[in-house]
């Protein structure tokens, strides 16, 4: 009888033992879980992503013809623009690759050491493994976009790139939260050439070319001197030659109150 008393006080302290750590995971460790849950399930889906997407880029035959160049009539380039239908084929392919590589990743069986959430370096490998589910959630979008940048005088580096982003559910016991996952890959690199000139500056102000030096700058004249300072653009002689008539007007005024004298 008293040793059945005595399994009892012990299965008794146990359980509470196991509800008070129960308890105290749920208050203090769910953060730092679901963090590290996060982290791994983007990792996970950003790597596979990448990986069937690249494979597939490197399979496709119509990368080449991804950008229609337009010219001018001497032949140069003068703008470009995404090809429709290599665009729509490229898009549609990779929105199902893109469905194909998360339902495997769903399947795999990942796990997070209880250590790792307390923070500890030491603790970091030991204690029970917290499973990780990865279930897809939502649709994926993919877009096809170009980014450019200056390659050199008159020179363009265009880039082609995919833009994956997608949302996925990470389950944790007990738990489950949404985890956005957004991707960039590169798909081809065009360079565009254009002329160079004969002569240019570079960062510090000094030319630059194959010509001896840049041409002069003609500096505008200064306000105090020459022409430029009479503001109703006549020179000094034509405003002497409109007084001089005045002048000629008064001489016989004063001849005539002399001869009246």
């Amino acid at each position: 009888m008293k040793r059945r008393k005595v399994v009892l006080i012990v299965f008794l302290i146990v359980m509470a033992l196991f509800v008070q750590f129960f308890i105290y995971v749920e208050q203090h460790m769910r953060g730092p879980i679901i963090h590290l849950a996060k982290i791994r399930v983007k990792q996970i889906a950003t790597e596979s992503i990448n990986e069937a997407i690249t494979a597939q880029v490197a399979n496709e035959q119509q990368v080449d013809n991804l950008i229609d160049w337009r010219t001018d009539d001497s032949g140069k380039v003068s703008g470009f623009m995404l090809n429709y239908s290599a665009h729509m084929r490229i898009t549609s392919d990779t929105i199902q690759t893109v469905r194909n590589t998360l339902d495997e990743v769903s399947r795999l069986s990942e796990h997070i050491p209880l250590g790792q959430a307390l923070g500890s370096p030491i603790l970091a490998s030991f204690g029970p493994g917290i499973p990780i589910k990865i279930e897809p959630k939502g649709d994926v979008k993919v877009d096809l976009n170009t980014r450019r940048q200056d390659a050199g005088i008159n020179n363009i580096l265009v880039e082609v790139y995919l833009r994956v982003r997608t949302e996925l559910a990470v389950v944790v016991p007990f738990d489950m939260e949404a985890q956005t996952v957004e991707t960039e890959i590169p798909v081809s690199y065009l360079l565009v050439v254009g002329d160079v000139p004969m002569y240019y500056y570079d960062g510090k102000g000094n030319p630059v070319g194959d010509q001896a030096g840049a041409p002069s700058i003609a500096l505008p004249p200064m306000s105090g001197s020459g022409e430029a300072s009479n503001p109703s653009g006549q020179s000094e002689s034509d405003d002497k030659q409109a007084e001089t008539p005045v002048e000629k007007e008064g001489a016989p005024e004063t001849n005539e109150s002399a001869a009246h004298d």
